[in-house]
């Protein structure tokens, strides 16, 4: 997909870049900055917990979960970028509508971001999220058909939204973050009740599978 397409170049025109800092490196020992090593690439593991609700009055956000891996490409110490891929829902239940039911919408989230570190420790992101639907079921809506809560095909649907956050390493490879995302959808039917606004807040425990901290060796 397009989306996905743009990351990989992203990450590819880094790598290009940083190649050729290794090569300086390894035919004068020097670099852009010898004394305070990077390690080029990384990836890693994460956990969240959300707490996403829509923009309409007559709904309440739930807590969900997500799980994701991303891979992440530094530039210099201090600048980079990631792509990633991720699972993770969107719960809410409508107040005095639809018998007070609850929706659960299931994404597969492609988030491509910058990262800025004004320390080893410490990083900040922005980005874009493309969000691929998976399911979307209601607690009480039940099709006599098929016997499932799911709704029909055209009421939630792929959509493109943004984000940003911030993250710490508290503990060797171990992060901590807060994040904001919001998406849209991109039919906006205001003949049904099915919010089309999303927006809410993220709280991330994130794994470096590789130590941030280890001079990568230069072959």
């Amino acid at each position: 997909m397009p989306f996905l397409f743009v990351g990989f170049f992203l990450l590819f025109l880094l790598s290009l870049k940083a190649q050729g800092d290794i090569n300086l490196y390894k035919q004068y020992g020097t670099g852009p900055d010898p004394d305070n090593f990077f390690r080029p690439w990384n990836f890693s593991l994460y956990a969240k917990i959300n707490s996403i609700n829509s923009n309409q009055d007559y709904t309440k956000g739930k807590l969900s979960k997500g799980a994701g891996i991303a891979i992440q490409r530094l530039l210099s110490k201090t600048f980079g970028a990631s792509l990633g891929v991720e699972f993770y829902e969107i719960k809410y239940t409508y107040e005095g509508y639809l018998n007070d039911s609850m929706d659960e919408i299931d994404w597969i989230g492609i988030p491509l971001s910058i990262r800025l570190y004004p320390s080893r420790k410490l990083f900040f992101e922005i980005g874009a999220k493309y969000n691929i639907l998976v399911t979307a079921k209601n607690s009480e809506i039940i099709d006599p058909i098929t016997g499932n809560n799911q709704y029909y095909d055209g009421i939630f649907d792929n959509t493109i939204g943004g984000f940003a956050g911030v993250q710490y390493q508290i503990w060797k490879r171990l992060n901590i973050g807060l994040s904001y995302q919001s998406l849209k959808r991109n039919k906006n039917n205001i003949e049904i009740l099915q919010p089309s606004i999303f927006s809410g807040l993220s709280f991330k425990f994130s794994v470096f599978l590789l130590d941030p901290y280890k001079r990568p060796e230069i072959k």
